[in-house]
């Protein structure tokens, strides 16, 4: 019933996507969401165990860009000290800003994997648009306002998808 909604996988952190993984999918990109994807919203920049994560993803042929409905003074800030693209107040789940990081990157939505926390924003986006959605549990506990009254139904559709993948 819901699933438009389903990511493609479900992961416990960023850093299980590694180069060979995404190479074994066909896919030369990934587009992170930054606001308890990579880090907490309250945390500006990322730290050094990102940094060598992104610069691995960018030795590895990758290219790495950011999606993110947040400011642009949040999105320069944290993209800045790693050097990569972004796309800011992107209003997903609407698709106008992923096709922009797109053009950015020089990319194709069918070579890329959009990653994040929120099933209403990162993994609906990346589905209307056909890229591979990967799901990853929030880095934090704490919830920006915005976010928070989403998540009880995002547990649901989380539920809904484990049970049909039989990984409950």
């Amino acid at each position: 019933m819901f699933k438009f909604l389903y990511p493609k996988e479900y992961l416990n952190s960023v850093f299980e996507i590694t180069v060979d993984k995404l190479r074994s999918l066909g896919l030369d990109t990934i587009i992170f969401d930054i606001d308890n994807t990579l880090v907490p919203y309250w945390i500006k920049v990322p730290d050094n165990k990102l940094v060598s994560y992104f610069n691995k993803l960018k030795s590895g042929g990758i290219k790495v860009g950011v999606l993110s409905n947040s400011k642009e003074i949040r999105s320069k800030t944290f993209c800045a000290p790693i050097n990569i693209p972004y796309v800011f107040r992107a209003k997903k789940p609407g698709v106008k800003g992923f096709f922009k990081i797109m053009e950015i990157m020089d990319s194709q939505p069918k070579k890329s994997m959009i990653v994040g926390d929120q099933i209403f924003t990162d993994v609906w986006c990346g589905n209307k648009v056909g890229a591979y959605s990967v799901l990853v549990k929030k880095v934090s506990p704490k919830d920006e306002l915005i976010t928070a009254p989403k998540r009880p139904f995002e547990k649901i559709i989380v539920n809904m998808y484990l049970k049909s993948e039989d990984k409950k």
